[in-house]
This record gives structure tokens, C-alpha cells and sequence, in this order.
């Protein structure tokens, strides 16, 4: 075996590459994944099949895993081999499945590495697959989505992308505007039927994409929580009842309390689900007039920083202390949400619309889990198709840029030309999000957060 290493195959394919595609650590199975030129001659150089070939077709097969260079026993595993370009990237695959662990794993990527395989760049697989056009750009964005999910919500938005949910939406837009530029630059060599009523019926339909795109920008924005999930920042007095609060919200005891002011210093953070949908909780010091400690005041000076990453501010006010609050103002009014704490102790009646929770007995925390989430948006019940991430609504806004200012120029008698070149630009915009039209640098940055073995 000393000479087995790996070569030939089709030219088309790239160079070999491999990676452990699971977890390091305790487990009981890991998968070495390998792709590319090559791969049936380096998985018969380090396994040896207990019977029959090794290379039938999406058939797995038991047998002996062995160092190519000294023909040591490594494994006792499972390998199956997909041929192009019925694979997950297109190219020959194949799949090594051997014991778990931190060890094993690894002399069985350092065996097919001195059958000629290199190692695998993060996300090169799925990039491979986008290439060989066996996924869209944004479908492979959903597998790191997939993988990255915190949350039921997001998982289930990542697998509806990767079934091709928003390529299912750019593909009209992506027609409509190829009609529309076609047309105006048709209209050049057919000046005379170019008249105002031609104009209106193009503007028209300039207006109707412009809509349909405008309406994608806005679920980008409006429903990114589903996405990235819901920050939700617990802010007030000293002794509102933040921290017992966010126990009530959390399910457990994570914060201190007690009935001493200034007992949360630094900021608390932790994840629950709220059906479905990850909420990152957020425990903040008090905001109020400062003792002249100078933990203190660094604490307030970090709660007023979350204040600024928040989707959601709950502003707890005590029903014991009902007077002005004098904690200044706050950053984002838009994202605040005034709630009464303690309210198994309150003497009175509250104003109209008020929130009422107590940590002590439940009270009103369905209340506030549903005012939060309205403040963002999620209605219950709520699962959009689709969610456009951040690259794909720049691209968005982009195209939605480019048909306003053709829809100018038409308004502007200007000649139609210079409106089917805004048409254009709005078309590579679009083509972008599904990889239709992309560069070098927008592959670095989508496969950059990928993991290695995906």
C-alpha cells in the first residue's frame, strides 16, 4: 500500500478534498466526508470492503479501515460512494462512517489525506455544490442556516429556504424584469409605438415590481427575529423586579434577588423558546441616579449599551412605587414596552392597558410574551415562508433602488433606454440572491461562516 495514493477521474471534477462532517468529541459514530477527483482511488486505498467492491453506487458497505502508507488497522466502519453527478456536490463523494471520539476521527481524515486528499476549506463542499448547480446561493446559505438554528423557528425557516422557498419568489421578479428590459430596448428600433399610453402600461408594470420587491425588503426587516431570534432587555429602577422577572421569564433561578437596590451589576444573558422562536433574555443593572460607586455606574453604562442592541425594552415600574420614574430618557422609545412589576402586591388599580406581571405568582407573563413579540411583529401562530437575511435584503433593496429611478426617468420623458439600463441593474441585483450573477468576493463572504465538513 505504499504507493496508493490517489489520481485520475474526470477532469472535470476539482481537487480532492476531505473533512470530518461531525462534532470532535465523545459520540458513537463520526463521518469523513471526501469529494472530488479522485475519490474511489483514495477510498479504496484506506478501506478495505469485508466483500464485494467498494465503489457500487450509494450502496453502504462494512469492512476495514487502514493507514494507505503502513496498512495499520485504524477502524473497524461503514463507507458508501455517490457518483457525479448524482451527489451532494456534484463531483464523485464519498462517506466514511467509523467510531466517535477525538482520536478515531482523526487517523481517518490523516488516512485519506496521505491517499492525496487535502483538507477541506469551511463551507467547500456546499460551495462546490453551489458551482455544480446542485443548489442555489441562497439555498446554500440555508444549510448554514440549518446547521447554525438555535431555535425551532429558525430551523424551520432554514429548511424552507433550502427547499427553495425564496429562490421560488426571485424567479418571477427575476422574468418580469427580463420582460421589461427587453422591451424597452425593443422599443429603440420602434420609436413610433412608443407613445404615452405605451409609457403608462411600462410604468405600470415597473410600479407592480417595484411593489412585489419593496414587499421582500419589508419581510427582511420586520421578521428578521425568526432569523436571529428576539433580544428582549429588562430595564428600570433598582429594585423594579428585573432580575426576578427574568428568573420568572427563564424558568429558573439565574439572577440573584434581593431586597437591596444595585444587586445586578453587570448584565445576565440567557436563551429561552417561546414557541419556537429563541428568545435572548437580557438582565440589566438598574438605571437611576447614581450612588457615585464606580461599579455601579460602569454597570448602568453597559445596561444603556444592551439598551441599544435590544428588539423589545421591557421597562419595569413597581406598583409599591408608582411615582416619575426619573431615569432620563431612553434609547429606542419605539422598542419600549412599560410593564408593572409585583403585582400580586399592587393596592390599586393601574392605568388602562397596563401590563401587570408578578414573578412570584405568574401573572400576566403570557401577557407580556405576547405584547413583546406584537412589538416586533409576530402574531401567534406566525410562520413566515420565507425571511430574506441581510446580504440577500441589501440585494433587495438594491433592485428596488434601480426600478424606482427607471421608473424617474419614464416620469421624466426621459428616452426609454435609460430606463431599461436601471432595468439591468436591477436584474444583476436579483441574480445576485440566487447566484444567477455573483463574484469572488460574495462567495468569500457567504462560505466564510460556514464550518469545516459542510
Amino acid at each position: 500500500m505504499n504507493d496508493c495514493i490517489a489520481g485520475g477521474g474526470p477532469e472535470r471534477q476539482a481537487d480532492l478534498i476531505a473533512a470530518i462532517s461531525t462534532a470532535t468529541g465523545p459520540g458513537a459514530v463520526c463521518v469523513v466526508r471526501l469529494s472530488g477527483q479522485g475519490v474511489r482511488e483514495a477510498l479504496g486505498c484506506v478501506f478495505e470492503a469485508a466483500r464485494g467492491p467498494v465503489g457500487r453506487p450509494r450502496e453502504m458497505v462494512y469492512g476495514k479501515l487502514v493507514h494507505p502508507k503502513t496498512g495499520e488497522m485504524i477502524d473497524r466502519a461503514m463507507a458508501v460512494f455517490f457518483p457525479a453527478p448524482r451527489s451532494f456536490t456534484g463531483e464523485d463523494t464519498a462517506e466514511i462512517f467509523g467510531h466517535g471520539g477525538s482520536t478515531i476521527p482523526r487517523l481517518i481524515l490523516e488516512a485519506v489525506m496521505a491517499a492525496g486528499a487535502r483538507l477541506a476549506n469551511p463551507g467547500e463542499f456546499t460551495q462546490r455544490a453551489f458551482l455544480n448547480d446542485r443548489l442555489s446561493l441562497d439555498q446554500a446559505e440555508a444549510v448554514a442556516d440549518l446547521v447554525a438554528a438555535q431555535g425551532e423557528a429558525e430551523a424551520a425557516l432554514a429548511a424552507r429556504h433550502l427547499e427553495g422557498a425564496l429562490s421560488a419568489k426571485i424567479k418571477p421578479l427575476v422574468d418580469r424584469a427580463v420582460a421589461l428590459q427587453a422591451e424597452l430596448v425593443a422599443i429603440l428600433d420602434f420609436e413610433e409605438e412608443w407613445d404615452e399610453g405605451a409609457r403608462a402600461k411600462t410604468m405600470g408594470a415597473l410600479e407592480g415590481l417595484h411593489s412585489e420587491i419593496q414587499t421582500l425588503v419589508g419581510i427582511g426587516k420586520n421578521l428578521r427575529v425568526f432569523r436571529d431570534g428576539l433580544r428582549l432587555v429588562l430595564t428600570g429602577l433598582p429594585n423594579a423586579g428585573k432580575s426576578s422577572l427574568f428568573n420568572a421569564l427563564l424558568g429558573r433561578d439565574r439572577a440573584l434577588v434581593s431586597p437591596r437596590p444595585g444587586t445586578t451589576r453587570d448584565y445576565l444573558e440567557a436563551t429561552v423558546s417561546w414557541d419556537g422562536l429563541r428568545v435572548e433574555l437580557v438582565d440589566t443593572a438598574g438605571l437611576g441616579a447614581r450612588s457615585g460607586d464606580e461599579l455601579e455606574g460602569l454597570g448602568q453604562e453597559m445596561a444603556l449599551r444592551e439598551l441599544g442592541e435590544a428588539d423589545v425594552i421591557v421597562r419595569l415600574r413597581s406598583v409599591t412605587d408608582p411615582g416619575p420614574e426619573g431615569t432620563g430618557a431612553f434609547p429606542g422609545a419605539d422598542k419600549i414596552l412599560t410593564v408593572w412589576s409585583k403585582a400580586d402586591l399592587r393596592a390599586g388599580p393601574l392605568p388602562d392597558g397596563s401590563i401587570a406581571v408578578s414573578a412570584l405568582t405568574g401573572e400576566g407573563l403570557g401577557e407580556l410574551k405576547l405584547a413583546a413579540l406584537e412589538k416586533v411583529g409576530v402574531a401567534p401562530g406566525l410562520a413566515p415562508e420565507i425571511v430574506p437575511n441581510l446580504r440577500q435584503r441589501m440585494a433587495l433593496e438594491e433592485a428596488g433602488d434601480s426600478i424606482g429611478q427607471a421608473l424617474r426617468a419614464l416620469t421624466d420623458l426621459m428616452p426609454p433606454d435609460i430606463a431599461a439600463l436601471e432595468v439591468a441593474a436591477a436584474l444583476g441585483s436579483l441574480n445576485r440572491i440566487t447566484g444567477r450573477a455573483y463574484t469572488d468576493d460574495v462567495l468569500a463572504q457567504v462560505f466564510a461562516n460556514f464550518c469545516v465538513g459542510k
